[in-house]
C-alpha cells in the first residue's frame, strides 16, 4: 500500500510539471527556430533521465513494450510539441492545449476497450460533455459550423497534430499498463525522440539560432523537469492508483489554462473557461463511472 501511495504521489508531480509545459515550450520556440528549440529541450530531457535511471536492460523488456509503446511515445511527443511550435499566436496555443487534454477521457475509453476498467453507461455522457467543452473552446458560437471550420482553417496542421497526439497518448498509457511488466524504457524513448527531432530539424533545413545564456538555462531546466515527469509517470502507471491518477489529469485543462494565462500574458474569454470546465467535468463523470478490474 505504501509503495502504491508513493507511486501515486510521484504521478501527481508529473501532472504539475505538464500543466506549465505548453506555455513554457511556446516561449522557448518563439525565441528560437521551433524544431531545434524542441530538440534542445528533449536532448536535456534525455540526458536527465539517463543520469537518473541509466539505460534499461533490453534482455528483460517486452518487445511489444519497446517497439509498440516506444513508437507511440515518440510520435506523440513530436506531434504535440510541433503543434505548439506551429501555433500562430497565444490564443491558438490555448486551443491546442485543450485539444491535447482530450486524452484523459480518451484514456478511460481506451482502457475500457482494452478491458482494464469496468464501466457504467454515464461514461458515455461524460465523454460527450468533454467533447462539447472542447468544441466550445475552439468555437464559442458552437452551433455555427461555418465559423468552426473557419477557425480550423486558420491553422489546420497544428490542430490536426494536436488531435492525433490526443489519440496516441491514451494508446501509450494502455499499452504501458499491459506490456511494461515493471520495466521502464522511457530513457530509450527520450533518446529516440531527441534524435528524431534533430533529424526533422536537418531535413527541414531549419536555421539554428544559438540561444543566449538565460535561454540555455530555461531550456536546461525545462528539459530536465520534462524528463523527470515522464519517467515518474511511467512508474506511477505501473505501480500507482491508476484511477486516482486519471482523475487528477482531468483537472489539467483548468490548471494548464491558468498557467498559460500567467506565463503567456493572455486573457481567455468567459466562454473558454466554460468549455475548459466542461472538459474537466465530463472527464470526472467518466472517472466516476468506471472501476478497476
Amino acid at each position: 500500500m505504501k509503495a502504491c501511495n508513493k507511486a501515486t504521489l510521484i504521478g501527481f508531480s508529473s501532472i504539475l510539471i505538464w500543466a506549465s509545459l505548453v506555455a513554457v515550450v511556446k516561449l522557448i520556440t518563439e525565441s528560437l527556430s521551433p524544431v531545434s528549440a524542441i530538440a534542445l529541450i528533449y536532448s536535456f530531457s534525455a540526458i536527465a533521465i539517463l543520469v537518473l535511471n541509466g539505460l534499461p536492460r533490453f534482455q528483460h523488456i517486452s518487445k511489444a513494450y519497446v517497439w509498440g509503446c516506444g513508437a507511440l511515445f515518440v510520435a506523440y511527443e513530436i506531434l504535440f510539441l510541433v503543434s505548439i511550435a506551429l501555433s500562430h499566436n497565444h490564443d491558438q496555443v490555448l486551443i491546442i492545449a485543450m485539444i491535447n487534454y482530450l486524452w484523459p477521457p480518451l484514456t478511460i475509453v481506451f482502457s475500457i476497450l482494452a478491458k482494464q476498467l469496468n464501466y457504467r453507461w454515464p461514461v458515455i455522457l461524460g465523454f460527450i460533455i468533454s467533447v462539447l467543452g472542447l468544441l466550445l473552446v475552439v468555437n464559442p458560437d458552437i452551433l455555427n459550423l461555418h465559423q468552426f471550420l473557419h477557425i480550423l482553417q486558420q491553422n489546420p496542421m497544428a490542430y490536426f497534430f494536436a488531435f492525433l497526439g490526443a489519440l496516441l497518448w491514451p494508446c501509450y498509457s494502455v499499452m504501458t499498463k499491459k506490456y511494461a511488466q515493471g520495466q521502464n524504457a522511457v530513457p530509450l524513448f527520450f533518446m529516440v525522440t531527441a534524435i528524431a527531432l534533430w533529424g526533422i530539424h536537418f531535413i527541414l533545413d531549419e536555421a539554428f539560432i544559438f540561444p543566449q545564456l538565460n535561454m540555455w538555462l530555461l531550456i536546461a531546466v525545462t528539459g530536465g523537469l520534462v524528463g523527470i515527469a515522464y519517467s515518474n509517470w511511467n512508474q506511477s502507471l505501473q505501480f500507482g492508483n491508476i484511477k486516482l491518477l486519471i482523475l487528477a489529469t482531468y483537472f489539467m485543462p483548468v490548471l494548464s489554462s491558468c498557467m498559460s494565462m500567467l506565463i503567456l500574458n493572455t486573457t481567455p474569454n468567459f466562454t473558454f473557461w466554460i468549455g475548459t470546465c466542461l472538459v474537466t467535468f465530463g472527464a470526472v463523470i467518466c472517472w466516476k463511472s468506471t472501476s478497476e478490474i
